[in-house]
């Protein structure tokens, strides 16, 4: 490497560099990346994201390689883009051709540029040469309108791209997009029909554009055809990674060119330029500054003063330059502020003098003003009071008088007559105001506009026994609905309708204030017509628990029970009277009871004898189509199947599997966790590795942080223990910066399950990714790859993590695959569910012996497995089978006598360490509830 080189690079790992502009070099690496703004006479060194630039006074170089290509420039020039960075953006063109290797049998190159309309500035087949490309280019109008993009791509896949307008067959089609906008149509439709036609599209963003509307329109993958920069000024950074397309030897590097100022490399060639505000010399290779001035190129009012393809305007003596830095304006004596003038100060050439404003005399000294004042002088005519202007005076009159039309004499206001007051019952007027009174019997309130009666009874200065009806300094009194007025005309008596006699009720008359209601007595409802009764049959209307007979009696009711059967303690339900519960039957294994009498019958896997009271077993490994792969084990009346060691039953509970995994986590080291959060999120880790059975040969772990890179923190080949895994997740340092979850996706597809970094054939791959936040690239592709490749995903989420994002990313079913919390303290939760689903396919068989027939009452807590919660140690949907394979508990099991019953709990969901079948025999007496008797 160049020592220059190496030296600006150990520089660039500590801080921003400034330069003088004239030791500025070019140099170009792929994977770092800055880049240099130049101004004046100077240049600086700063971070982008994909290469690293230079800037020199030989200007921005890169290398270049032939090879045929049909390039079109699509260039907005809606009315957003202004005329300066339409200019930026036609040397972007201009640039880039000074790289090809330009003609009919090289690179063809076309411009159409676009807004509301497309026009076709030339074709691919009408410069042949890059001089007439170059003019052609800076004879480009802009249309400043709208931004129809869409329309544009469509012109370019149907008409710049055809034989006619120059495209050749088998050479690539290249098309280049520059806008600063959203698109005004749609562009998603016509952009994917250009690329299924073979157009290879890039999309450059400038400033105000929408990224959304960029990926739609550019090619795959989006990391090296869309591109968008701050400003039209740093347009050419993109041009630097096109370039990076086409590049091979640089001759300006490898070569004495003997350029003055700038080199510019073409395929196999190079040729000189200069810099803005220079021209070529005939030599071609130095410069010659542009003198704007003597051109007459410029628009100064008075001088111009030139400067290298540039100048500065001037003003004669006596004259000073205006903000435009253009026009010129003569010098303002009066703005010195030490004319001394009262009023006006005049500027003219070379001094100035004083005036007055309309209304004022100047004085004899030439600076001072007075006031013309006709009030003072008695030159008026008002009534009663005159107010002096300038030269001039008004009429106006005291308080509480108007000005009458001839603007002389005055009028009182009366603001009652007018009213304009806000008294509530008399006004008193006054010259301009007004004062509130009350009629008589009324009080004025506090706010001295409204009134209030005098309220008597509100004042509880009265003697009515129910109702006080007030009216202005006296009462009366009056009765409730219901109640008469005595003839003291204060008390009230109320009117009884029943103790008269006016009813008609059948049973009872509840009297109310001269009015009743009608009621029954107890074991009889009122009838609609609100008199009559009828007697409630509970029975009649099923509001009973009898199990069988239900007798009535007014409002209640007894219960009975059909012959054969006898009332309980309850007196609501009845028994039968069960041969087979009291023992009196010869049945071998199961007894149907009816009342008085009984059948016998067989548990699933054995077949009922000709004396049709004993069984037969039958082996069903040896008599039916069982699936196992490995093994068969019959037990009585069923089967189960089992796998070799180290390996554990699938789904189907037959096939067989690895009982291991290979498991890599894909943690989020953004800004937005925050360090406090990380430690949470490295405990949330631990704390699903504890479930694991870590070992070489057993289950493998692999952790991955990422943020705005990516990094491997370790693999799965790197720790063999749970320990040396937990110490490790401990020590991983916080990473912060951006949220590239899309990145971390595809470095975990290539590279975190790769055989060289442990991941073993036949193994299942389990991915684990925690976000909390939207990412900042595309994950759709890689979320995609990793399912394809056979990686079981899991996505958990937390706070602003997008849930669109992690279902995505969650393989299916979504329910045990995708998690979400909205804080950070409630991971530890989502992490014991994880347990509970990394660990699926275990199978737990729990095998009851029963010496005596069983008590079919107690039969469905024995299956719930509530009376054996140690043995599952953690319980979450669990379903239960027993006898045949497929043959439910609750198909009327309490008809099967348990002699010799096995009880299969298949548990999905349960965080067990086994790794194959568990079989635990349980002694039925430990199974029994309390007080009842086992044998």
């Amino acid at each position: 490497m160049n020592p220059l080189v190496s030296l600006l690079l150990n520089i660039l790992s500590t801080s921003p560099l400034i330069l003088p502009f004239s030791v500025c070099i070019i140099f170009y690496f792929k994977l770092l990346s800055c880049c240099l703004i130049h101004a004046a006479n100077s240049c600086r060194i700063f971070t982008l994201s994909s290469y690293i630039f230079l800037s020199t006074k030989a200007g921005l170089e890169q290398k270049c390689k032939s090879g045929p290509v049909d390039l079109v420039f699509i260039i907005d020039s809606s009315r957003s883009v202004r005329p300066h960075e339409f200019e930026t953006m036609r040397k972007f063109m201009i640039d880039i051709i000074h790289t090809l290797d330009v003609g009919m049998n090289a690179t063809r190159v076309g411009v159409v540029q676009y807004s509301s309309q497309v026009k076709n500035e030339f074709s691919l087949k009408t410069y042949s040469k890059l001089q007439g490309m170059v003019k052609g280019i800076n004879e480009i109008i802009p249309l400043a309108q709208g931004t129809m993009t869409g329309l544009a791509i469509r012109y370019v896949m149907n008409n710049a791209f055809t034989a006619a307008e120059g495209d050749r067959p088998n050479v690539p089609n290249v098309a280049v997009i520059v806008t600063d906008g959203r698109p005004q149509d749609r562009v998603a439709e016509v952009a994917a029909e250009a690329r299924d036609k073979g157009i290879e599209i890039y999309a450059v963003g400038v400033a105000r554009a929408d990224v959304t509307s960029l990926r739609a329109v550019a090619s795959t993958p989006f990391e090296d055809h869309v591109f968008l920069v701050e400003s039209f000024d740093l347009i050419h950074q993109f041009g630097l990674q096109f370039q990076d397309k086409l590049c091979g030897m640089d001759l300006c590097l490898e070569s004495d060119h003997g350029c003055e100022q700038i080199c510019e490399s073409s395929p196999g060639s190079f040729h000189c330029l200069c810099r803005p505000g220079y021209t070529l010399n005939e030599d071609g290779k130095t410069c010659t500054a542009i003198d704007l001035c003597a051109e007459g190129k410029h628009d100064c009012g008075q001088i111009c003063i030139p400067s290298p393809g540039a100048f500065t305007c001037g003003c004669n003596s006596g004259f000073t330059l205006n903000n435009d830095k253009k026009t010129c304006t003569m010098i303002d004596y009066c703005s010195f502020g030490n004319h001394s003038c009262q009023h006006v100060c005049v500027s003219v050439l070379n001094g100035y003098f004083c005036s007055c404003y309309e209304g004022y005399t100047l004085q004899e000294n030439g600076k001072n003003c007075q006031m013309i004042d006709l009030c003072a002088e008695g030159k008026h005519n008002c009534g009663q009071i005159c107010i002096a202007s300038p030269g001039s005076f008004t009429c106006d009159c005291n308080d509480g008088y108007t000005l009458n039309n001839d603007k002389k004499t005055c009028t009182m206001i009366d603001l009652c007559a007018e009213g304009k007051h806000d008294c509530e019952q008399i006004c008193n007027a006054s010259p301009g105001a007004f004062t509130c009174d009350c009629n008589l019997g009324f009080t004025l309130n506090k706010d001295k506009k409204t009134c209030t009666m005098i309220d008597l009874c509100a004042e509880g200065k009265h003697d009515c026994e129910l109702i006080c009806i007030p009216s202005p300094g006296t009462f009366s009194c009056g009765c409730n609905s219901g109640f008469t007025l005595n003839n003291d005309k204060k008390t009230c008596t109320m009117i009884d309708l029943c103790a008269e006699g006016k009813h008609d009720c059948e049973q009872i008359c509840n009297a109310s204030p001269g009015a009743f209601i009608c009621n029954c007595y107890p074991g009889f409802t009122l009838n609609e017509d609100k008199k009559t009764c009828t007697m409630i049959d509970l029975c009649a209307e099923r509001k009973h628990d009898c199990e069988q007979i239900c007798n009535a009696s007014p409002g209640a009711f007894t219960c009975d029970c059909n012959p054969g059967f006898t009332l309980n303690e309850d007196k609501k339900t009845c028994t039968m009277i069960d041969l087979c519960a009291e023992g009196k039957h010869d049945c071998e294994q199961i007894c149907n009871a009816s009342p008085g009498a009984f059948t016998c019958d067989c548990n699933p896997g054995f077949t009922l004898n000709k004396d049709q009271k004993t069984c037969t077993n039958i082996d069903l490994c040896n008599t039916v189509e069982h699936g196992c792969e490995h093994q068969c084990v019959s037990t009585p009346g069923s089967y189960y199947c089992v796998c070799p060691e180290g390996q554990q039953l699938a789904e189907d509970r037959k096939a067989c599997r690895s009982a291991n995994i290979d498991l890599v986590f894909i943690i989020d080291g953004s800004k937005s966790v925050r360090p406090q959060n990380f430690e949470l999120v490295k405990q949330f880790v631990n704390q699903v590795v504890d479930s694991l059975d870590v070992s070489a040969d057993g289950t493998r772990v692999g952790l991955v942080q990422y943020s705005s890179r990516v990094r491997t923190e370790f693999s799965l080949n790197t720790h063999q223990t749970a320990d040396d895994i937990k110490k490790a997740v401990m020590n991983v340092s916080y990473m912060e910066k951006g949220t590239m979850t899309g990145l971390a996706l595809r470095h975990m597809v290539e590279n975190s399950f790769s055989e060289a970094e442990g991941a073993r054939k036949n193994v299942p791959r389990v991915g684990l990714v925690f976000t909390d936040g939207r990412s900042q690239d595309d994950i759709t592709e890689w979320a995609k790859k990793a399912k394809e490749a056979d990686i079981t995903m899991y996505a958990v989420g937390v706070g602003k993590a997008v849930e669109d994002e992690l279902r995505e990313i969650a393989s299916e079913p979504l329910e045990k695959h995708f998690f979400y919390t909205t804080d950070f303290t409630f991971i530890n939760q989502i992490a014991e569910n994880l347990k509970l689903n990394v660990c699926a396919g275990n199978v737990l068989f729990l095998k009851a012996n029963f010496m005596s027939p069983t008590i079919r009452n107690y039969f469905r807590d024995i299956i719930s497995c509530s009376l054996v919660p140690a043995l599952l140690l953690q319980t979450a949907f669990c379903r239960f089978e027993f006898g045949v394979i497929g043959h439910r508990l609750s198909m009327n099991v309490g008809l099967v006598p348990l002699s010799q019953c096995t009880v299969h709990c298949l548990c999905e969901n349960i965080n067990m360490r086994a790794q194959n079948v568990t079989v635990i025999n349980l002694d039925h007496t430990n199974l029994m509830p309390s007080g009842v008797d086992s044998q």
